[in-house]
């Protein structure tokens, strides 16, 4: 299985367990941000918010609660987001 989706699925894991934990605290969303990190102007791909920066996610009303790079090209990255 490749890095990329391995990461992806322990992330898809990590959200489900989020999610079912926000629920119970009162309905916040979260979702899983991807693609290639080359500073803070890099443009990601999220759930909930679509392609936006990391400042663009805090401004949406999400907070980012975990970061997962791959390892061998340390550019491509996963954010696991959810609503403040």
């Amino acid at each position: 299985m490749n890095k990329k989706l391995s990461a992806a699925l322990v992330i898809a894991t990590l959200v489900g367990i989020t999610g079912a934990h926000a629920q119970s605290a009162g309905a916040r969303r979260g979702g899983v941000c991807i693609g290639p990190f080359r500073g803070a102007d890099s443009v990601l791909t999220c759930e909930h918010v679509g392609k936006v920066t990391v400042r663009q996610i805090y401004e949406k009303g999400f907070r980012v609660v975990h970061m997962q790079d791959d390892k061998n090209t340390a550019t491509y990255v996963a954010l696991v987001i959810e609503e403040q």
